[in-house]
C-alpha cells in the first residue's frame, strides 16, 4: 500500500529525506548527473529558497512499508499567476519507481493541493525559477544531459500519461560537432559592421565580481527579452543571484557575453557553460572533500558546451544584433578544445530559433515535455 506523506523541509531531516531519494533511485543509471546537494537543500528549505518570498510550495513522498519510492512538489507561483492571468499550478522534481500505483498517488497529492488553491489545471515539470530545467525528458535516454537539464528514466512517460496528462509544449536541444560547426566568413564581416553600424560591442566578463556585477543588469534584459516566451515568469532580484551563485561554480566568467549599446546598457546575451557533470557524477554532488577537486580539473578537460540561454531584445534583432550573437556563439565553441556543442531547450514555440538551430548544423536529439492536466 502506498502512503503519501507531506514533508516540512524546513527541517533538515525532512529536507535530507526528499532530496536523498533521486540519489537512491539513479544510484546505477550512468546518465544520471546529481546536482550539488547543498543547492538541492537550499531549493527544498522555504526560508533559503526566494520563491517562497512570493509564493508557496508542498513537498511530498510516497512510501511502502519503511521504503521511500517517489517524490514530487506541487507549487503555486503567484508571480507567474499574476503575470500570465491564469489559475496554473505546477508540479516539479517528481522522481518514482516504475510503479503506477505510486505514480497515481504522488500525482493525487499535488492535485489536492492545487484544488484546495482553487488552482485550474497542473503543469509540469516546472522549477521554482525559469533558469531551471524544463520538462520531463522524452527523446535521448541514452545522452548525457546538458549542466542544469532534466535526465529522468523513460517509464516516467507513460505513468504521467496513464494520469491523464498531456502534452503542453516540447522543449528540443540540439546537437553540434564543433569542428564541423563553421560560419561563413560574410556573416562574421556582416557582424563586424552591424557592431560598427549600431554602436553595439560585445563585452566579456574577467572575473567572477566582475560577473556577478553584472547579474541586475543581464536579470532586466531576461526580463525584457522573454516576455513572449511560454515559459517567462518575471525574475526577482533574489532569484537571479541564487542563479549566479550556481553558474559561478560550474563556468568560467568569460563564457558568459553580453551585448551593450552605445550607452553601455545590456541589450542581450549569451550563456554557455562547461559541462562538468561527469566531475559532479564522481564527487555525488559534493563538494567536500574532494569534489572541488574534481570540478576544476572537468572545467579544464570537458570537451562538451552547453548553451543555455541566447537571447536580444526585440528593437535590436531587425538590426542584425541576432548577427553578432551567433558570431559569439561561433567564437564560443571554438574559443578551446571543445569537441561537442549542446544548444538546450529551444520551445516548439520559437520557429525561428529552431530554424536558425538547424541551419548552423545542429541535429535535434533530445525533447522535453512540460505536461498539462486540467483540475475540475
Amino acid at each position: 500500500m502506498v502512503q503519501i506523506l507531506k514533508l516540512d523541509t524546513s527541517t533538515r531531516r525532512d529536507a535530507q529525506r526528499f532530496v536523498q531519494f533521486p540519489f537512491d533511485l539513479y544510484h546505477d543509471c550512468p546518465y544520471w548527473v546529481p546536482p550539488l546537494r547543498s543547492d538541492a537543500m537550499r531549493q527544498a528549505d522555504p526560508k533559503r529558497n526566494p520563491f517562497f518570498l512570493h509564493s508557496e510550495a508542498g513537498f511530498f513522498v510516497a512510501q511502502q512499508g519503511k521504503e521511500m519510492v517517489g517524490r514530487i512538489v506541487a507549487m503555486e507561483n503567484r508571480n507567474y499567476i499574476s503575470y500570465h492571468k491564469k489559475r496554473d499550478g505546477f508540479f516539479y522534481l517528481f522522481d518514482t519507481i516504475d510503479d503506477q500505483n505510486v505514480a497515481d498517488a504522488l500525482y493525487g497529492a499535488a492535485i489536492d493541493w492545487c484544488q484546495a488553491r482553487g488552482l485550474e489545471r497542473i503543469i509540469g515539470p516546472k522549477g521554482f525559477v525559469v533558469f531551471e530545467g524544463l520538462g520531463m525528458l522524452r527523446e535521448g535516454f541514452d545522452k548525457f544531459p546538458a549542466m542544469g537539464i532534466p535526465y529522468n528514466y523513460e517509464y516516467y512517460n507513460r505513468l504521467t500519461e496513464h494520469v491523464g496528462f498531456e502534452k503542453e509544449v516540447d522543449f528540443n536541444s540540439f546537437y553540434m560537432h564543433v569542428p564541423d560547426f563553421t560560419l561563413p566568413e560574410r556573416i562574421a564581416r556582416l557582424a563586424e559592421k552591424v557592431q560598427e553600424r549600431r554602436g553595439l560591442r560585445v563585452r566579456s566578463f574577467k572575473t567572477k565580481a566582475e560577473l556577478r556585477s553584472g547579474v541586475a543588469q543581464v536579470t532586466d534584459t531576461y526580463n525584457r527579452v522573454f516576455v513572449e516566451n511560454w515559459e517567462y515568469v518575471p525574475v526577482t532580484r533574489q532569484e537571479a543571484d541564487v542563479v549566479a551563485d550556481q553558474m559561478l561554480q560550474i563556468t568560467r566568467p568569460e563564457m558568459v557575453k553580453v551585448i551593450v549599446n552605445k550607452d553601455n546598457q545590456i541589450v542581450g546575451f549569451l550563456l554557455a557553460f562547461i559541462n562538468v557533470g561527469k566531475a559532479l557524477q564522481r564527487c555525488k554532488g559534493r563538494l567536500f572533500p574532494l569534489g572541488w577537486l574534481y570540478l576544476l580539473r572537468e572545467l579544464k578537460r570537458s570537451q562538451w558546451l552547453d548553451i543555455n540561454g541566447m537571447g536580444i531584445l526585440e528593437e535590436y534583432r531587425g538590426l542584425g544584433g541576432n548577427i553578432i550573437m551567433y558570431n559569439e556563439l561561433y567564437k564560443a565553441c571554438h574559443g578551446s578544445s571543445y569537441e561537442h556543442a549542446d544548444m538546450t531547450q529551444m520551445s516548439d514555440y520559437v520557429v525561428r530559433m529552431l530554424s536558425d538551430a538547424h541551419t548552423l548544423g545542429g541535429e535535434k536529439y533530445k525533447v522535453h515535455r512540460i505536461y498539462r492536466k486540467t483540475l475540475t
